[in-house]
């Protein structure tokens, strides 16, 4: 079945995160550090989701990064860890994004982005990449009050949307996302970015593409 809805996810799917890992390596002195922020950043949102409690992602993220720069004996000051975290509302797009969500929206498909950052930080990023237009509506999780992969975010979606899960689509260059999305019942698409892997005890997804532009040919 052709999917009627698409929910894009945002960072590393549609934005390239490396001007942002490029500066966290750089300040904490340590090529490993993105990679270990980022991990401890879906981690601890997962902590909160599972334990009952709802925070917003950036002050997670500004939490987190404390406890990454406190791991390599950093003490970096308040102000400039908020100065290099902004950063996320600064990123490029993949090559790949404008096209794919213009062919997809001149197709008739449906698309909305479905972010674990807040809706401002959402909007402002997809407003500088100069993708907010191609979205009918950009959703947080904040308004589900629980993180992805949990199914509560992307439920909340089809419910506003009033669309069946059978009939909708997540797009996410991460298999926790993937994951988390098959087991609410909707229809996925796996995009290769550059270290990104599925998760192997999951079932496949529906479509499994090196990029946005593969997708866009499978679905037209």
């Amino acid at each position: 079945m052709k999917p009627k809805l698409i929910l894009f996810d945002v960072n590393e799917t549609l934005l390239n995160l490396k001007p942002l890992a490029r500066r966290i390596n750089i300040l904490l002195s340590n090529e490993q550090a993105f990679e270990i922020w980022f991990s401890k950043l879906l981690h601890y949102s997962l902590v909160e989701t599972v334990s009952g409690n709802h925070e917003d992602f950036s002050n997670i993220a500004k939490a987190t990064f404390e406890m990454t720069a406190a791991k390599f004996k950093k003490v970096i000051p308040e102000d400039e860890i908020i100065a290099v975290l902004a950063l996320i509302s600064k990123l490029p797009q993949h090559p790949d994004s404008t096209g794919a969500l213009k062919r997809l929206k001149n197709k008739g498909f449906q698309l909305v982005a479905l972010t674990n950052g807040n809706l401002d930080v959402a909007k402002e990023q997809l407003a500088f990449a100069e993708l907010d237009h191609f979205f009918d509506r950009i959703f947080s999780v904040n308004e589900a009050s629980a993180f992805k992969p949990s199914s509560k975010p992307y439920e909340f979606v089809l419910n506003e949307m009033k669309t069946q899960a059978a009939e909708s689509l997540l797009v996410a260059a991460h298999g926790w996302d993937i994951t988390g999305a098959q087991r609410a019942g909707l229809q996925t698409a796996f995009i290769a970015r550059e270290g990104k892997f599925k998760y192997p005890l999951a079932e496949k997804p529906t479509y499994d593409c090196r990029d946005l532009n593969v997708l866009v040919e499978r679905l037209t």
